[in-house]
């Protein structure tokens, strides 16, 4: 029987190690992984420029619409294509594109709501990934430019703010709440290897389980 479709999603705090997590899945399972990548397909699925969406990935409507707005006016563009950027446009946009590569087969896709996106495939197993202050503050530091633990802080408080609202805004569901994930784990406890065996260990009962009632 051949294995079914499935689709990892990682929903994550800032310096968690999600972004670390995710491209290990997918080597282990040997998938394709999608991050910034559905930035570069959303723009091509709309026709818009790839900076509208890298500008405002994953902030809540009001911000996205200001920086959209900004973008127009200082381009010379006309503002009245502002339906054309409507934040529900451009969620949409990026919700087909997270719908047509999880068709096209398994894949592991980080953040931008798509365990609610994909919410009724039976095979999309969703996380979510925390860690302590420490160990994100070290990452932050050591991965994102950070100069101090205060400016690493402060990158960690604002972004997950960010994530919070854009995912709290197009989801019923709560951002980093544990009814709204498969599967949460604190990737400070084992390290990012050991945390991606557990989950893959998870993701291979669920495939597992599937295959037995497809029978």
């Amino acid at each position: 029987m051949k294995t079914p479709h499935f689709t990892i999603t990682i929903g994550r705090q800032f310096g968690s190690g999600g972004r670390e997590l995710g491209l290990r899945l997918a080597e282990m399972f040997q998938i394709p992984y999608y991050d910034k990548e559905l930035i570069t397909a959303a723009s091509k699925e709309s026709g818009l420029d790839p900076k509208y969406f890298e500008r405002t990935d994953e902030q809540t409507p009001g911000s996205l619409i200001r920086a959209l707005t900004a973008n127009l006016m200082m381009s010379g563009g006309a503002v009245g294509a502002e339906n054309a950027l409507a934040g529900e446009n451009i969620f949409k946009f990026q919700s087909d594109v997270i719908r047509t590569v999880a068709r096209n087969g398994s894949c592991v896709i980080v953040g931008r709501c798509a365990d609610y996106i994909l919410r009724n495939e039976p095979l999309c197993i969703s996380t979510f990934i925390y860690a302590s202050d420490e160990d994100r503050i070290e990452r932050i530091m050591r991965c994102h430019g950070a100069k101090t633990p205060k400016e690493a802080q402060d990158m960690m408080r604002k972004t997950d703010r960010k994530r919070a609202g854009y995912y709290n805004f197009y989801t019923d569901k709560t951002w980093g709440a544990a009814t709204s994930y498969d599967l949460c784990i604190d990737s400070s406890i084992l390290g990012i290897e050991r945390t991606a065996e557990i989950i893959r260990q998870y993701v291979a009962q669920r495939i597992a389980a599937a295959e037995t009632a497809a029978r």
